[in-house]
């Protein structure tokens, strides 16, 4: 039996010497792509000539694509409208895949009930040390009222042998989805565009196929981005109030009608430091200190969860009553603040 056909998409920005790494490690894949899609972004015209450099050394066919606007989910959806696999691959420009990365994502394809494949990533400093490694459980999943748990990133080298899981939710460092099981990643939610990856799962179950996770395909990732690391300093729109509103627009867009009360209630009133309700906001409160700036916290928080509940429920409406969604052109205007450095995802 062939494996299918994989195009892997890689958005690119701001870390040439990264990307010529990542280029390099698909360059050696037991099972090769079909075609490698780079989009550069920008002005970030560093990646553009390392993709040039690039060119004509790797055995694969290499693809450059430009987004004048820099942004996560526009250079996906953008590769992904000119690829041609049967799978598409996911891998970040700041990081390396083991040599036998895509054969074992393509091995899970032979079952046709399996549209989304994952595993995890060993992180490491800017400086080259490792994070430390985790034990943190559960892994990908998606409680009933509404709590995302990733734990995708420097596990223990013992929960390497452990068998694949099915999961609720991967990372897009190490993510591929099959072409048919998905629509489009979903354009409407704000930079940094935390959680699309959830979206891109949550249609993939609801087409009815698995999602599986595969401790033991590991990929090195050096994350350089500063959207996700905790404290209080720094844009905190990038940070928090987009993460909140696209967390509520992704949930509101998939929930049952019996679980959408229980997942805003939760949100509102739990969520977490990085996300805060009323109980994440105490706890903030107690971690950070400065109760007026954790109040202005909580209230611009609640602000964008209730704006994103609404645009994910006239997403979830609009689906409902003509099919599947469109995906266009997206316009925002917090994309001038995407002209930071390093906006790649890291785990949470």
């Amino acid at each position: 039996m062939r494996y299918p056909t994989v195009s892997v998409l890689i958005p690119s920005f701001g870390r040439p010497k990264r990307l010529l790494a990542c280029l390099v490690g698909l360059a050696k894949q037991s099972v090769p792509p079909e075609e490698v899609i780079v989009v550069w972004q920008g002005d970030d015209f560093q990646t553009r000539d390392a993709i040039s450099a690039a060119r004509g050394t790797v055995p694969y066919r290499l693809v450059e694509l430009h987004n004048p606007q820099p942004g996560i989910v526009p250079a996906e959806n953008l590769g992904l409208d000119h690829a041609t696999g049967e799978v598409i691959a996911l891998i970040d420009d700041d990081a390396v895949p083991p040599p036998d990365w895509l054969k074992k994502h393509l091995e899970f394809y032979r079952d046709p009930k399996v549209g989304a494949v994952g595993g995890p990533a060993d992180n490491w400093n800017i400086d080259g040390t490792p994070y430390p490694r985790r034990t943190v459980e559960p892994v990908g999943r998606l409680t009933t009222f509404g709590r995302i748990h990733g734990n995708m990133h420097t596990q223990t080298l013992e929960w390497r042998s452990r068998p694949p899981a099915a999961v609720d939710h991967l990372v897009g460092y190490n993510m591929s989805l099959r072409r048919l099981a998905f629509d489009h990643f979903e354009a409407r939610l704000r930079p940094y565009w935390q959680n699309f990856e959830l979206d891109a799962c949550l249609q993939v179950k609801a087409r009815g196929f698995r999602v599986m996770f595969d401790f033991g395909n590991v990929v090195d990732h050096h994350p350089s981005g500063v959207a996700y690391r905790g404290g209080r300093d720094g844009d905190l729109r990038l940070k928090i109030y987009n993460g909140a509103y696209n967390m509520a627009l992704v949930l509101a867009k998939h929930s049952p009608l019996g679980l959408r009360m229980l997942r805003l209630t939760y949100l509102l009133l739990v969520g977490s430091v990085s996300c805060p309700g009323l109980l994440g906001a105490c706890i903030g409160y107690r971690r950070f200190g400065n109760l007026r700036r954790e109040v202005a916290v909580l209230l611009h928080t609640w602000g964008a969860i209730i704006s994103g509940w609404r645009a994910g429920s006239a997403l979830r409406n609009q689906s409902r009553h003509s099919g599947p969604i469109a995906c266009p052109t997206p316009i925002s205007d917090e994309i001038g603040a995407l002209r930071l450095r390093g906006h790649s995802k890291l785990a949470s």
